[in-house]
């Protein structure tokens, strides 16, 4: 892999600059962009769906992971955590994760232990 300033005696390894690392684990938004979780705010609010309470992930652009551009880890955790169904769909404002019931204030709890800066929304 080449660095900076390639063969010259200043050569070194391109890091990231969020995690200091030459392999990034950060993970990226649909564009390749580094995006962390502390970056991100996602909003979790409930909904009524076809009769039954639903909890809604939004403004959530990728998960932490090996290099991860997509949401099915966050999705899998979550899902096995509270033993729920669940699913990603997309809406105007880009990805959502849907899970069925209600755990809007177990979800901010657990976004926020992955180091997002997660709120809940909603009544």
């Amino acid at each position: 892999m080449s660095g900076l300033f390639a063969g010259t005696s200043l050569e070194r390894p391109v890091t990231c600059e969020h995690c200091n690392n030459e392999s990034c684990a950060c993970p990226k938004d649909a564009k390749g962009n580094a995006c962390p979780p502390k970056s991100q705010s996602p909003r979790v609010r409930r909904e009524k769906r076809r009769g039954k309470w639903n909890t809604i992930i939004a403004d959530i652009h990728a998960s932490p992971g090996e290099g991860s551009t997509d949401l099915k880890p966050l999705l899998k955790d979550l899902r096995t955590r509270f033993g729920t169904g669940g699913g990603l769909s997309e809406s105007e404002t880009g990805p959502e994760i849907v899970l069925q019931g209600d755990h809007r204030d177990e979800v901010v709890s657990r976004l926020t232990s992955f180091g997002y800066r997660a709120k809940a929304s909603g009544g």
